[in-house]
């Protein structure tokens, strides 16, 4: 009986002993591979090492954006029994200032890795280096740093959870920003505690590139400071203004208020929205000298001809074009001091079509400027094909036109650097961590789009904007400020209201060689209401304390009353105010050239115009309604429909004109 019962244990023994040589063959022999690489998963373990993202600098140097590397401590409960909770707890405790109770609690919330601090600094960590726990591992946890809060937010923009660029700057060059991740090849024991590192397979990460900006970290304080008290003062909605260098196209500060904490990024996206770039408006009278640049630039006016601006009260076809104050007759210098819309409508009126949408085109507007910030749009121009009656008389001073403040500034840059479009850029420089270049900006030449001599007669009369007009709120002592005031109804529920308004204004100095140029928007201003009384003296601000900061613009100089006869006005007519005639009365023509075209003919066939005077053509095929096209300057040498013809026949005449020492000033037929 007992022999029996041996010979079953010994059996099952045999048998048990058969099944284990089994199993181990089928490990070490048949499946061996497959066992290696649970073992090695199990024992071996590679951990990413998130690489730092890169700085973000001002042009001096300054940082505006850095990541701060902290780690975050967990604990793997599944690897922990109760008495190593407590250890773990009582460490953490007199680490962090916390109750054991408060750890213990975390510990025993689940049977998963617990994040016991979030992101904890390099000094906590490095007093807990000596603390060995089961369970017990780390994380680096990079935090995005914007060390001077909501300054120049809309600029940087911000980053998610993830470290990844969410707009502005830290989106458009998350890729430079970025580094490359490394990782560390740890082995484990049983337990899952670290027992070695092995740096052979280990990678180092390798940081992001540095962004450099053109921005100037004192400037943007200036600006940020200046448009927010100037929107509490004024009660507007929101403002927005821009510094550039008008020689480069760098800009210098950019502002939006109200602003926000890139650390806290706000759910609005109104908020978040950098509107300078995104937003268009109506730019209403600040596009005056850019208007009046067409008409000097093509020998279409100049600044002592006088035009009947009809008191204030303009109508033309069907619609009436008011002035804010009236004047009877106002000379073309005197149209930008007074910002009279029915003296700019007027003018307008010579220039043809096709041209006045070229050189709005030409001054950057319908296109974008192709600065390097993210969510730029292109604005609205109207082609010549959907111009009604009145387009250009409403475009002229500022309506029937959709532009950015980014996109209005590059183009006054053009108009008083001499007139070179320049593309407007943020970034200096993209550097890697060593500081070698990557990626260099400079200041680019889009095209030509007025001369230099016309930029000078147009800066002259916005000194006299300054000075003598609606801009005198932004005087400075002893630097010569020049300027243009804009204020717009703004259109709402698609009618433009009478009692909202965008005020603006476009301010450079010093006024003969410019360093600085700025816009400033106001929206929807309860006090003031105008661009004079708004945006005006918020520039001034602006300026005093970017001059008591820069005394190398210092000029010794003073925004004086506008000189007659500029030297940049054209030949002998800068001498004489010559009147367009419209019913106006003789009184107070005392020492001035009267000049009248005063037509005789047929007016009902085409005039014959050789040798009329490049204005005087213009200004008679205005009178006869004649469509036209002009070709050069001087006095007319050839023009394509055959004087006689009927003007019925006629959809558009071609005018050839060329300089000559002709001394005839006028034809009359």
């Amino acid at each position: 009986m007992n022999n029996s019962r041996v010979l079953v244990i010994i059996l099952i023994l045999f048998i048990v002993l058969a099944v284990l040589i089994g199993k181990l063959f089928t490990i070490q022999i048949t499946q061996h591979e497959k066992y290696s690489k649970i073992a090695e998963r199990q024992q071996n373990k590679t951990i990413k090492i998130k690489a730092e993202r890169g700085l973000i600098k001002d042009r001096n140097g300054e940082l505006l954006a850095y990541t701060k590397d902290d780690v975050s401590l967990f604990v793997d409960t599944r690897m922990t029994n109760k008495k190593e909770k407590g250890i773990i707890a009582k460490r953490f405790a007199a680490q962090f200032g916390k109750s054991e109770k408060h750890y213990l609690k975390k510990l025993n919330s689940a049977s998963k890795n617990i994040c016991l601090e979030k992101k904890a600094s390099q000094g906590d960590v490095l007093s807990l280096s000596d603390f060995i726990a089961s369970g017990y591992f780390q994380v680096e946890d990079y935090s995005r740093v914007y060390p001077y809060g909501s300054l120049a937010s809309h600029i940087l923009g911000y980053v998610d959870i993830n470290l990844v660029g969410g707009n502005g700057i830290e989106k458009q060059f998350n890729k430079n920003l970025t580094g490359v991740d490394g990782y560390k090849y740890i082995e484990r024991d049983v337990q899952g505690r670290i027992v070695t590192v092995n740096q052979e397979f280990s990678v180092k990460p390798a940081a992001g590139n540095n962004v450099e900006l053109t921005i100037d970290k004192n400037l943007q304080r200036i600006l940020e400071e200046e448009l927010y008290q100037g929107l509490k003062k004024y009660k507007g909605k929101s403002a927005m203004g821009i510094i550039m260098n008008p020689n480069s196209g760098e800009v210098l500060a950019w502002s939006n208020q109200p602003d926000y904490d890139p650390t806290h990024v706000p759910e609005d996206s109104v908020v978040r929205r950098n509107r300078a770039l995104t937003d268009m408006y109506e730019p209403g009278s600040t596009i005056k000298p850019l208007i009046m640049s067409i008409l000097l630039e093509e020998e279409l006016t100049y600044e002592k001809e006088v035009t009947n601006t009809e008191n204030g009260k303009y109508k033309v076809k069907g619609v009436t074009i008011r002035d804010t104050h009236k004047y009877e007759k106002l000379n073309s210098t005197d149209i930008i001091i007074h910002s009279s819309n029915v003296g700019i409508a007027k003018l307008s009126d010579r220039i043809n079509d096709n041209i006045f949408y070229r050189y709005l085109r030409d001054y950057g507007f319908g296109n974008i400027t192709s600065i390097n910030i993210p969510g730029e749009i292109a604005g609205q121009l109207k082609k010549p094909k959907y111009y009604s009656k009145i387009s250009k008389n409403f475009i002229s001073f500022g309506y029937e036109i959709g532009v950015t403040p980014i996109q209005l500034l590059t183009a006054y840059c053009a108009l008083v650097n001499g007139g070179n479009l320049l593309q407007p850029y943020i970034v200096k420089s993209v550097r890697d961590a060593d500081g070698n270049y990557i990626e260099e900006f400079s200041s680019k030449k889009i095209r030509k789009v007025i001369s230099k001599r016309t930029s000078k007669r147009v800066i002259e009369m916005m000194k006299g904007a300054v000075s003598d007009g609606t801009g005198s709120e932004a005087i400075l002592q002893n630097v010569t400020v020049a300027g243009k005031t804009g204020t717009t109804q703004r259109l709402i529920n698609k009618k433009y209201s009478s009692s909202d308004y965008n005020a603006s204004f476009v301010g450079f100095f010093p006024a003969d060689n410019p360093k600085y140029i700025s816009l400033i928007i106001v929206k929807s201003p309860q006090i003031g209401k105008y661009g004079g009384r708004v945006a005006a003296p918020i520039f001034k601000k602006i300026a005093e304390r970017i001059v008591d900061s820069d005394k190398n613009i210092f000029d010794n100089k003073k925004n004086e009353k506008t000189i007659d006869n500029p030297q940049y006005a054209a030949g002998d007519e800068a001498n004489q105010e010559i009147f367009i005639t419209s019913n106006l009365p003789n009184q107070n023509m005392d020492n001035r050239i009267e000049r009248k075209i005063e037509y005789s003919g047929n007016r009902s066939t085409m005039p014959n115009l050789y040798n009329y005077t490049k204005r005087d053509a213009i200004k008679l095929m205005n009178d006869l309604g004649i469509k036209y096209k002009i070709v050069g300057s001087g006095n007319v040498i050839w023009q394509s429909a055959v004087p006689g013809t009927s003007l019925e026949n006629i959809t558009e005449c071609e005018i050839k004109c060329q300089l000559s020492n002709t001394n005839s000033r006028l034809r009359i037929n």
